[in-house]
């Protein structure tokens, strides 16, 4: 049997392993070279991706790297098998750090229930977690300091749980961290766990016991909104408040068939690029598609119940200067539940007419992105090394004799950081016409470019439900008018395009923008908490969150019956927070409005012509390409 049949069937049978496993007949398994081997699956998804190095013809089968696939399949359908997200986001902490150890344990627990029960996949994954701690350097580590604690308690909880001995690589690891932990815990155990490891609710209730022990949390009895001192925000929004209920609305991610027809261009680059799209479109299973299969942090569920939790000091500020009065009737939903297919069609035909004027410039200042981030990512040359490519220029180095001339050079791989960028546009009654059907075109066009870079792009609008006050407004007149009563709106919040969503199945979504009647008012502080909890939940290394608006937050029914400056400071004070947290890279372009009085990386136009060369510099800027 030849080596690519060998592989063949090893794919087959370990896709078959994996399903059986997690007990989900029709999931989709792909495998890629590219996949890091201790990457969780997104239990919200159909498919996922194991990684597989392809050997080449004449070589025979790794058995090393076989059974780190093996132990990534796993993982991945324990993952599946024994764990819920609703659960899950219920109890995770909102801190980055604390939210990083909670999945741990997660993690953690899913394995240990299936190590405990069958001794082949105890073994596996003790593989995977031996070249974890390897590639991450884990087994040279000089100073606690110098790792990771969501990486450390991953481990630490493993090896308690299952009894297993730790893989050579992450010896190191826990020799530097377990008198660290047990001493936070005291007397407390991490085994004891073990009973409840079928409980994950009471799992999650212990787990969050042991974080507080350890100091990443405090124990709240409400809804667990709590967040570490050190992430507290600036001193000018502390004061005490009311926890606002968690938002149950579930975003429900439609399977939009592909749009045909892509976008016509003046330029040679934009026909090339196009071409590359359409080969990508045909290619819907690929294992290595942009944002489709990568969607893959449990803590980052773009279907999960949405994350609006605040913490109580931007909840209600001294004074009473902000508090919502109700999120009954606020709604988080998807752009394709808000028009029929027909409907979605004619908008984004209307959409393409509109933006025929603007597509060619906008699309030449996308190439030009393009070829910077793509430069970045593969240009990097080592020099004065004793092999590789003949270096011309020091050739003087072999006539004079050198006994080792270091006379060569070789092109190294630079990687890019992996990037989650997300476009959160204001869909207020100003942006009206023009502006939003730029605003469109831009998000379109962007999001294709940085999909090809490998930057997993999301696109959300916020608007308000209503003009004037919703039910909110309603219930209060109802309950006799209260003073200072806070937001009366009902918010909307639209997501046009997931992260892990490719650009081509949500590319109709965007038409909907056009929709007479569909914008409203701005409520903007509310919507920054939104997209930021969004994105801060997410894996990727890096977050960057632009916001692109006309105008300062507006809504009448608000402003009628509070002070006149309660969403203005509100957003000040969410802005502050954001930028205080540092897990996100927030910034901001104005159209006709100067963001920079709320922003501090922010870019003031004067016209809404002006954007897509906005957008672009911002993103040069901050992705700092020369």
């Amino acid at each position: 049997m030849s080596t690519k049949d060998k592989l063949e069937n090893f794919k087959g049978a370990t896709a078959a392993t994996l399903r059986a496993m997690a007990g989900k007949r029709e999931f989709d398994v792909g495998f890629s070279a590219q996949e890091r081997v201790d990457r969780p699956t997104n239990p919200q998804e159909d498919r996922t991706t194991l990684p597989l190095l392809d050997p080449g013809p004449d070589q025979e089968l790794d058995e090393t790297n076989l059974t780190l696939t093996r132990g990534a399949a796993d993982a991945k359908a324990l993952r599946l098998q024994h764990h819920e997200s609703a659960i899950h986001l219920q109890n995770a902490p909102m801190d980055l750090t604390a939210r990083a150890v909670f999945e741990a344990l997660e993690q953690a627990r899913c394995e240990a229930i299936g190590a405990n029960q069958m001794a082949g996949v105890k073994e596996n994954l003790n593989q995977t977690l031996n070249e974890k701690c390897e590639r991450l350097g884990y087994h040279r580590l000089q100073e606690r300091e110098d790792s990771n604690i969501a990486d450390a308690v991953h481990a630490y909880a493993r090896i308690a749980l299952t009894g297993e001995t730790p893989p050579p690589n992450a010896k190191n690891l826990l020799e530097k961290w377990s008198p660290w932990i047990e001493e936070k815990l005291a007397t407390e155990n991490i085994a004891d766990l073990k009973p409840i490891l079928d409980d994950q609710e009471a799992f999650a209730h212990k787990a969050r016991e042991f974080m507080a022990a350890m100091g990443l949390v405090t124990i709240s009895d409400s809804n667990n909104n709590d967040l570490p001192d050190e992430n507290a925000p600036p001193d000018d929004a502390q004061a005490d408040g009311e926890q606002d209920a968690h938002v149950e609305q579930t975003e429900d991610e439609g399977s939009e068939q592909e749009d045909a027809g892509a976008q016509s261009t003046e330029s040679k680059d934009e026909s090339e690029s196009e071409s590359d799209e359409e080969d990508g479109d045909a290619q819907d299973t690929n294992d290595s598609e942009m944002g489709g299969e990568h969607e893959d942090d449990p803590s980052a569920l773009d279907n999960a119940p949405p994350d609006m939790r605040r913490p109580d000091s931007l909840n209600m500020l001294a004074g009473g200067r902000y508090k919502i009065y109700s999120r009954e009737f606020d709604e988080i939903i998807p752009a394709e539940d808000l028009a029929d297919p027909e409907e979605l069609t004619r908008l984004r035909q209307m959409l393409d007419e509109q933006g025929k004027n603007y597509q060619a410039i906008i699309s030449k200042l996308a190439n030009k992105l393009q070829r910077k981030l793509m430069a970045q990512q593969q240009r990097s040359w080592q020099f004065d090394l004793e092999e590789g490519t003949l270096d011309a220029s020091k050739l003087t180095r072999i006539i004079t004799g050198d006994v080792v001339p270091r006379a060569f050079k070789m092109e190294k791989q630079t990687e890019f950081r992996d990037t989650v960028f997300t476009l959160l546009i204001d869909n207020s009654g100003s942006m009206r016409g023009r502006p939003i059907a730029i605003a469109a075109i831009c998000a379109d066009i962007l999001a294709r470019t940085l999909e090809r870079c490998g930057v997993k792009v999301e696109i959300l609008g916020f608007t308000t439900r209503a003009w004037k006050g919703g039910k909110a407004r309603d219930l209060w007149i109802d309950n006799g008018r209260p003073p200072q009563p806070g937001r009366l709106n009902d918010l909307r919040h639209i997501v046009y395009k997931n992260a892990h969503t490719p650009l081509r199945r949500a590319r109709k979504n965007l038409g909907l923008m056009l929709k007479e009647g569909l914008l409203k008012e701005n409520i903007d502080g509310e919507a920054l908490v939104w997209a930021h909890n969004r994105l801060s939940r997410r894996r990727e290394a890096r977050k960057i969150l632009m916001v692109i608006s006309d105008g300062a937050p507006v809504d009448d029914s608000t402003l009628s019956v509070n002070p006149s400056n309660i969403l203005e400071t509100d957003l000040n004070h969410v802005i502050g927070w954001i930028e205080h947290l540092k897990q996100v890279e927030l910034t901001a372009i104005g159209i006709g409005h100067d963001v920079t009085r709320y922003y501090n990386r922010a870019l003031t136009i004067s016209d809404a012509d002006e954007l897509a060369n906005a957008l672009i510099s911002r993103l040069e800027s901050i992705l700092q390409l020369n």
